[in-house]
């Protein structure tokens, strides 16, 4: 063989061989239900950080999570669908945002358990069968958590009777909660909701706590209610498709992550928590206390309306579900 065929014969191996490795490369393309920018997000780049960081060790080459944008690439509440049709691969998103068409993933913001106890108490495993089944989607785990949903109001109110009749901005999730409450539910996306304030169009807004400067909503609040309810679900969905193209010491890999990122994610809610609280508080902000009986007429509203919407919806797995993430 001559020394012109020989380079060219290894030439072709090499471009052969580069192929191959290209080919099993997996990549993820992502899509995230808030702007990179956004508090949230920080923890799905977190996470995006740890599965890199793991990939560069033991699988180098083999895997990647190409993030392309929050609503601006894909609107919040069609994000889902878009996964479930292959538009995108990986969805970081809130349980309001999808729950038309899971109402059972609202069981996570009634949880009383982390997310790495829902995996151990099995209960990722039933939302994974349930997502694949609903959007074709793989429920991979939660991924922010310890947020509660809070009230926050343009007008102050001395207790819950002072609540009836206000117009409260909320997501889906909350529609029950502040109707058992007297109040009017506006749904809006968080684009609109500071004109919306600005122009008395709602008297406030529900809000995971320590979140509303990311939004310069600050600017037109006047007081905080306390206390915050249910448990703010932040999610990561893969398309089913797009998973079982996934090797499995790399989905392993994926989960594992994703409980480290959880974790991150619960340690990074409290210290938020405590700042926030601390910074709306030198703006003038007034935190309100509702006096401990009229706390816990709050926070059973909240939850009992949740579940009730559950087990309405699911009559079969929200009863389930419900045993499943309730402490004795």
């Amino acid at each position: 063989m001559s020394r012109v065929l020989r380079i060219l014969l290894v030439g072709a191996i090499v471009l052969s061989l580069a192929s191959m490795a290209e080919a099993k490369k997996v990549t993820i393309k992502a899509v995230t239900a808030w702007p990179k920018s956004v508090w949230e997000v920080g923890n799905f780049m977190k996470f995006q950080e740890i599965v890199k960081d793991r990939v560069a060790q033991k699988y180098a080459g083999q895997l990647e999570i190409q993030y392309a944008g929050g609503p601006e690439v894909i609107p919040n509440q069609e994000q889902v669908e878009a996964a479930r049709m292959g538009v995108v691969d990986m969805v970081f998103t809130t349980d309001g945002y999808y729950v038309s068409a899971v109402p059972e993933v609202n069981a996570l913001s009634v949880s009383m358990l982390d997310g790495w106890e829902e995996r151990a108490k099995g209960v990722n495993a039933l939302l994974d069968k349930i997502h694949q089944d609903k959007v074709n989607c793989v429920y991979l785990g939660r991924l922010g958590h310890n947020l509660p949903f809070t009230l926050y109001l343009t007008k102050p109110v001395k207790g819950i009777e002072n609540i009836k009749g206000m117009k409260i901005r909320c997501s889906p999730t909350l529609i029950g909660f502040l109707k058992k409450l007297g109040a009017q539910p506006v749904v809006i996306p968080p684009t609109e909701v500071y004109t919306a304030l600005e122009r008395g169009v709602v008297d406030g807004f529900m809000w995971p706590a320590g979140l509303i400067r990311d939004w310069g909503w600050e600017k037109v609040t006047k007081h905080v209610v306390q206390p915050g309810v249910y448990n703010g679900a932040n999610v990561v969905v893969v398309n089913k498709k797009k998973w079982d193209e996934i090797p499995g010491e790399l989905q392993k890999l994926l989960i594992e992550a994703e409980d480290e990122a959880a974790r991150f994610a619960k340690q990074r809610a409290t210290d938020l928590i405590k700042k926030e609280k601390e910074a709306l508080k030198k703006m003038g902000i007034q935190y309100i206390e509702l006096p401990p009986a009229e706390a816990k007429q709050f926070t059973d509203a909240a939850y009992s309306s949740l579940w009730d919407v559950i087990i309405e919806k699911s009559p079969v797995n929200g009863p389930k579900l419900k045993e499943m993430v309730s402490k004795p």
